[in-house]
């Protein structure tokens, strides 16, 4: 016999020896005993002639059969008690019965799955009058903590049964009836409670032990103060999170390899731009910074993606490379500008990313965050109106109407001279301008450009085997004029050996 199937026969034993010390306890029949303690009305009979037969064929221990033989037989000798009738059922209102119900007795269950749980309870005559009977009482008892979980569906049912009894051993038969309940609740975990509990919790943490980096090289500015310039730096798409196998892909992609790209591209880019006498950094972040959006490791509209840590771990890697990314590009002195830009990957997650954010640096004079609602977004400087959005959404063409109407680009339509979508989500380079018709032209000085903008991000299997390959991995940076607009790009190419 294997140890499970013995350990099982063993449970039954024990459970067969419960509902016998409750017979004696309250001198009523193992049958009777039997049902209020949740089983078949023959539960014990079945383990009696089970225990007999195994013993017999050599299957069951001396020590099993004497667990089980000994209370039995002191239920045998009590005194009269085999001559007395059973209970009797005089009436049950089988309609009311809930379908659900369990065939007899008491239950109390628990489960949970995911974002939902399921939390039930069924008392029957022998419950106090104190026994559940509302929902509110039943989260009450299986102490849930209603800050995170939310009721999404309830059943409430009650059913009468009316029974003739007598008191023993022979006293006077008499109907009693008895009223039995079945609360039951379905609950749904409320997502945006347990992120903001996480996020608080991961921000705490990190004011303990959080040290900025630095830079490896001494940043230089030039000298002259002539030139009045915007820095942006552009790391768009970089699906931190994501998990990719070189054996399969023949690139290794995750956190580690997602922090060291990000980081060594920033330093070169603002090592590019020493050149440059600029005032302040524009520094655009999400876009699809995070490579999933929930606990599930999904995207915000439920597709599977193969992650690298679990979700708390990631966010937890991310927003500490954000705080770095924007500590290392304070030391040249300048105001740092975050615009939080929504991808299709991590909608709602940027989002806390861009509170953290906000909290993080709520007192630094130098940091400023934009992260309202809106998935699109716009900075002006000087004769620049940029627009800066995932690029998963809205029609191409409709984008220089759309900076053109937008309640809050409108009032700088007429007020600017250069007018430049920033869009990710392709993971590559592709410039489009527009004229005013919607036509897209080759070159044209007054119109609308639209750059799709490079990614720093791994090849996973499901780009790979799509042959969504060989893309440049790069990140971007631009230096504005405040008067003449674009005077440079700049550009860092990500090498794979």
């Amino acid at each position: 016999m294997t140890k499970e199937r013995s350990k099982s026969i063993q449970e039954r034993i024990e459970n067969a020896v419960e509902v016998i010390q409750y017979a004696i306890k309250n001198q009523v029949s193992v049958k009777q005993a039997s049902v209020r303690c949740g089983f078949s009305d023959t539960y014990v009979k079945n383990i009696k002639a089970m225990v007999n037969q195994k013993f017999s064929e050599g299957e069951l221990s001396a020590n099993l059969y004497n667990m089980f033989q000994k209370p039995y037989q002191d239920y045998i000798n009590m005194k009269d008690f085999t001559d007395q009738p059973e209970t009797t059922t005089m009436g049950i209102s089988e309609t009311d019965k809930p379908k659900d119900l369990p065939k007899a007795g008491n239950r109390e269950t628990y489960r949970e799955n995911g974002n939902e749980a399921e939390y039930e309870w069924v008392g029957g005559s022998n419950y106090s009058s104190d026994h559940v009977r509302t929902i509110d009482q039943l989260l009450a008892a299986a102490q849930v903590d209603t800050d995170i979980w939310k009721v999404k569906d309830a059943i409430i049912n009650k059913w009468d049964v009316t029974m003739k009894l007598r008191e023993f051993p022979y006293g006077e038969w008499v109907a009693k009836t008895y009223q039995n309940w079945q609360v039951k609740a379905r609950l749904e975990r409320d997502i945006a409670v347990v992120k903001e509990k996480i996020v608080g919790e991961i921000f705490q943490q990190m004011t303990q032990d959080y040290e900025p980096p630095v830079y490896d090289w001494t940043p230089e500015r030039p000298l002259t103060r002539r030139e009045k310039n915007l820095l942006e730096i552009s790391v768009f798409d970089l699906h931190i999170g994501k998990l990719a196998w070189g054996g399969e892909t023949f690139e290794n992609y995750d956190v580690k390899i997602a922090r060291h790209r990000f980081l060594t591209s920033i330093e070169k880019l603002m090592h590019n731009a020493s050149g440059f006498n600029y005032e302040r950094i524009l520094f655009p972040v999400g876009n699809d910074f995070f490579n999933s959006d929930t606990i599930l490791n999904t995207t915000t509209k439920g597709t599977p993606q193969d992650e690298d840590l679990r979700w708390q771990k990631t966010f937890d890697v991310g927003v500490r490379l954000l705080v770095d990314a924007i500590n290392l590009m304070k030391q040249v002195g300048v105001p740092v500008d975050v615009v939080v830009i929504p991808g299709n990957h991590d909608f709602e997650r940027s989002y806390y990313m861009g509170a953290y954010l906000e909290a993080w640096f709520k007192n630094d004079p130098t940091v400023s965050v934009d992260n309202h609602a809106s998935p699109r977004k716009y900075y002006n400087y000087g004769n620049l109106l940029l627009g800066l959005t995932h690029g998963s959404e809205e029609k191409e063409s409709a984008l220089p109407l759309l900076m053109a109407t937008d309640i809050q680009s409108k009032p700088l339509w007429s007020q600017t001279k250069f007018h430049e979508w920033h869009l990710g989500h392709i993971h590559r380079k592709r410039t489009v301008q527009y004229d005013i018709n919607k036509s897209r032209l080759l070159n044209e000085d007054l119109g609308v450009t639209i750059r799709y903008l490079s990614s720093l991000t791994g090849t996973e299997e499901w780009h790979h085997k799509k042959g969504y390959v060989g893309s440049t991995k790069a990140a971007d940076g631009f230096v504005w004029d405040y008067e003449y607009g674009l005077i440079a790009h700049l550009n860092t190419n990500l090498i794979l050996d």
